[in-house]
């Protein structure tokens, strides 16, 4: 019983980690979720989910029978999304602080972050292995994404609902954040707004529909993922240690103004310093829970 309360408590924090680096535009909680070597695991658990398999959940002891590895691991994922939304919920404030007075300073942070998860994830030697030829359109992709100016659409429920299910999917994806997808389709702060304050007029309604899009997007995108990571796995772990390192250039720490050699400057550097050790703490975590 212990064991079993400490391992909800440990895949509770790694949700925590996951939530809070998907408020920032520029890191995905997919990345998070691969220094601490859970991202297949949540893959594999995600494609499970479908009408038999949920409705096994509310008919147990009757005749509805699935095979022992299609059934869902329901507490690793109630754990796991209840530390997104609760990061999602009491972080929005303050990164949304950070964001707008110290953008370089956080920037600086996640940067060193990124920078420590594609070496760690990275294999040794892996130019020898032609495999990993994707990691050029992977980082392609994330470059120009990254690039992109911002789109403006309404906030009319339907647009809300579509930007839910394309947010998660590059939520789920390394590299691609979810947050910055939110920003070019003119949405993020429309949905910060949202969740700073969900009483306010129709902003729970707002959280609903996006919510119910998220969902819908993650169901279906992650049995294409679930395919290729099994089919495909080094290719596909190549174009996504490729979208990482292609999501640099949304973080990048250094504008005009940071370039100069004062306090700021040194400030980042440590930050960057301090975002790979975190890095390297984390992806240790994550490596020591995953043999339990």
């Amino acid at each position: 019983m212990k064991k079993t309360c400490k391992e909800k408590i440990i895949v509770f924090l790694k949700g925590f980690a996951m939530g809070s680096v998907d408020i920032i535009p520029g890191i995905s909680g997919g990345t998070m979720a691969l220094i601490l070597g859970i991202y297949e695991k949540i893959i594999s658990e995600l494609k499970k989910i479908n009408f038999k398999s949920v409705k096994s959940i509310f008919l147990k002891n009757k005749k509805l029978i699935i095979p022992e590895d299609d059934k869902i691991n329901l507490a690793f994922l109630i754990s796991l999304f209840l530390g997104i939304i609760s990061a999602i919920i009491s972080l929005a404030k303050i990164i949304s602080y950070f964001l707008q007075n110290y953008p370089s300073h956080i920037y600086g942070l996640f940067f060193g972050l990124i920078v420590s998860s594609i070496l760690l994830i990275l294999p040794k030697k892996f130019y020898k292995n032609k495999n990993y030829l994707f990691l050029i359109p992977g980082f392609i992709i994330a470059w120009v994404i990254s690039s992109s100016g911002t789109l403006n659409f309404s906030n009319s429920y339907i647009n809300i609902f579509f930007s839910g299910v394309v947010a998660i999917c590059a939520m789920i994806l390394p590299g691609i954040s979810g947050s910055f997808v939110l920003l070019i389709l003119g949405k993020y702060e429309f949905m910060i707004s949202a969740l700073k304050n969900p009483l306010a007029e129709n902003n729970l309604l707002y959280i609903l529909i996006f919510g119910i899009g998220c969902v819908i997007g993650l169901l279906s995108f992650v049995r294409f993922l679930n395919f290729l990571l099994k089919r495909y796995r080094e290719p596909s772990m190549a174009i996504l240690i490729g979208f990482m390192a292609g999501a640099l250039k949304k973080v990048w720490p250094f504008t005009q103004k940071t370039t100069e050699i004062n306090k700021d400057f040194f400030v980042i550097i440590l930050l960057i310093i301090l975002g790979i050790l975190i890095g390297n703490l984390l992806s240790k975590f994550g490596k020591i829970k995953n043999k339990e």
